[in-house]
């Protein structure tokens, strides 16, 4: 199913509404396979029939989104956690030098020991490490930090590999290159403008 839904997200004439349908389905995917590494409480139920092994969502985590494309995708985790707190970081890449400059933050008053970055797309992967810092700054262990993305570059997703646990990242796809302007190939395009029509 991914792959379905990607095809849809990488096609240049897919329009605002289709993308954001196949993306909203996307995230869901991708929120469900970041979400069952983290460890969660097992506990015993009684079914009408007998007894079975439950688990309880991940506690004790937060989902920081890079702003403005992560907002996409943000509302996929809280459907899964819905008392998550959420952090936001506003970082944006140089379009000159492709290094990430950070313009805005708020986090929780209390932080919990786990977060999950979000970004639908890791090209370089300087946005992504800037949050890893930010986070650990925070106090966060690097065991703790999570990364959910739509679309990597191997050359992102190798040097974000050698910040945190390369478990620890979850990609719908991994694309072999980066143009000149630094964007994905093949890619998508750019994921905030597609999703909101802009």
């Amino acid at each position: 199913m991914k792959e379905v839904l990607l095809s849809v997200l990488r096609n240049k004439n897919t329009g605002t509404a289709d993308f954001r349908r196949a993306s909203d389905q996307l995230a869901h995917l991708v929120s469900a396979e970041t979400l069952a590494k983290l460890k969660t409480s097992v506990y015993g139920i009684e079914t009408p029939v007998g007894t079975a092994n439950g688990a309880s969502g991940p506690d004790d985590v937060m989902f920081v989104p890079i702003v403005r494309a992560a907002l996409s995708i943000l509302p996929a985790f809280l459907d899964m956690v819905p008392a998550a707190p959420v952090a936001f970081l506003g970082i944006e890449r140089d379009e000159t030098t492709a290094l990430p400059n950070i313009y805005y933050r708020k986090f929780p008053p209390t932080l919990p020991n786990r977060a999950v970055i979000i970004d639908p797309m890791l090209a370089t992967g300087g946005s992504a490490m800037m949050a890893v810092d930010i986070l650990v700054g925070q106090g966060l262990k690097l065991e703790n930090i999570y990364f959910t993305g739509v679309v990597a570059a191997q050359f992102g997703l190798a040097a974000l590999s050698e910040k945190m646990p390369q478990s620890n990242i979850t990609v719908a796809a991994i694309d072999p290159d980066l143009n000149e302007q630094k964007y994905i190939v093949p890619g998508l395009g750019d994921y905030g403008d597609r999703y909101y029509g802009t």
